[in-house]
């Protein structure tokens, strides 16, 4: 059993995000990896995707291809129980297609991976107010999932702001929050770049950043690569192993 196992146990962690396209799955993605290769059963759940091709033969959704060309990837159609072709917020694109959303159905998918996976990596779609139906957010899905949050942001101009007002609704949530990351190409010269993630951290009264996420391609997910980000993933690891024994103190006190 590895040294994160005991902690990790039937738990899980939700990617969010400030905006849609900031590397929610390339940093899911990262994460799955490298708790795998820590000897972590550790499994994939997006619970709602958009912008499906019903051309693709595969029929996979973006978000889950990814996942699947870079790691083992079971039972596709539990890892996504909510799909939709039109590349909208699940609401309106489930609307559209004349589909009524049942959360349910997350919650059923997410009960029988649980069976199997130790581990739970969940990507939200979009950022935290976007709508699954016509009363019920991300955000309250992360709040039934009880999952700490993993918050995803764009290392440039602008990002202080949309990290701040994401980390502002889940701690008025009572959502606890592990930390942010940057994701993508990050300009080292850029003083947003450089900046952003103390001011945010100072502003958010002190929720840690954990590090960055830079692009990465198959030779570059591999855990034997000198590329594969472990320094941040071992801050992020070590900062959910700290939530999550909190997590565990309360639920604990809380049964007693």
């Amino acid at each position: 059993m590895s040294a994160l196992s005991h902690v990790f146990s039937h738990r899980g962690l939700f990617v969010t995000g400030t905006d849609t396209g900031v590397g929610k799955t390339v940093v899911s993605t990262f994460l799955l990896v490298g708790l795998r290769a820590s000897g972590i059963r550790a499994g994939y759940l997006k619970p709602a995707a958009t912008g499906i091709d019903p051309s693709d033969s595969m029929g996979l959704p973006e978000d889950l291809q990814f996942v699947a060309d870079h790691t083992l990837l079971d039972s596709p159609d539990l890892r996504c129980p909510l799909q939709f072709r039109a590349p909208l917020a699940p609401w309106i694109a489930g609307r559209l297609e004349g589909k009524e959303i049942d959360p349910g159905r997350i919650f059923d998918a997410w009960n029988r991976l649980r069976e199997t996976d130790e581990f739970s990596v969940v990507e939200g779609a979009g950022g935290v107010l976007v709508p699954l139906t016509e009363n019920f957010l991300i955000i309250d899905l992360m709040g039934q999932m009880g999952l700490p949050a993993l918050v995803v942001c764009r290392p440039a101009l602008g990002t202080i702001n949309h990290t701040l007002l994401t980390l502002e609704a889940l701690v008025r949530r009572n959502i606890q929050v592990a930390g942010f990351v940057t994701s993508g190409r990050a300009d080292l010269s850029d003083p947003a770049a450089s900046t952003s993630p103390e001011a945010i951290e100072a502003f958010s009264d002190g929720i840690p950043y954990l590090g960055h996420v830079p692009p990465l391609d198959s030779a570059s997910l591999d855990p034997k690569s000198p590329h594969f980000p472990w320094e941040t993933f071992h801050r992020i690891t070590s900062e959910l192993s700290m939530s999550l024994t909190s997590v565990q103190s309360e639920e604990n006190e809380q049964g007693s």
